[in-house]
């Protein structure tokens, strides 16, 4: 089942990257979830102890869910959009993430990929699309990154200093 992003629900995917801008995942909270991302990443891999870090959520239609983060790495500031559908054991179609992603104005290219398996009602079987786009350097970093060449068009996103103003110094706390 593919859905329809229509206006109603780029203003509410919008607002959330907007929220989310405001308070962003520090970098000692994303790496104490951080495992080995190579293709899936599964219930088993993580610490028992494992809690998601903060996200801005939005329902859309048919069941699909999306959390939106930008987090602190190494490597500069991230966004991460991760995107659930409305069947167990299903990671959502590329159809409907990239729907999602033309509506939040991301860049096609991505700067990391993978699924994730979550629980549904306590038991294994949920699955996330998970996508990373580096959107500011990290301060250390003199050369141009990957995702640099699209902070242009994320300044874009939001009034004011934009992203790239967190990722040469160490965002404050919101």
């Amino acid at each position: 089942m593919t859905i329809i992003v229509g206006e109603t629900e780029r203003a509410a995917l919008k607002a959330a990257m907007a929220r989310a801008h405001t308070h962003p995942v520090p970098w000692e909270v994303v790496q104490r979830g951080i495992v080995d991302r190579s293709d899936a990443v599964r219930i088993e891999d993580r610490p028992a102890t494992h809690k998601r870090p903060p996200s801005e959520f939005v329902d859309l239609p048919f069941g699909y869910v999306v959390a939106i983060s930008f987090e602190e790495h190494p490597a500069g500031m991230c966004l991460h959009v991760s995107v659930t559908g409305p069947w167990p054991r299903v990671a959502p179609n590329m159809v409907v993430c990239a729907m999602i992603f033309n509506a939040l104005d991301v860049p096609a290219e991505a700067d990391h990929v993978w699924t994730e398996e979550f629980l549904i009602d306590g038991k294994p079987g949920g699955r996330a699309f998970n996508v990373v786009w580096l959107v500011g350097r990290g301060i250390d970093q003199s050369e141009e990154t990957p995702g640099q060449k699209h902070v242009g068009a994320i300044q874009s996103w939001f009034s004011g200093p934009a992203v790239v103003r967190g990722a040469r110094q160490k965002p404050s706390a919101a």
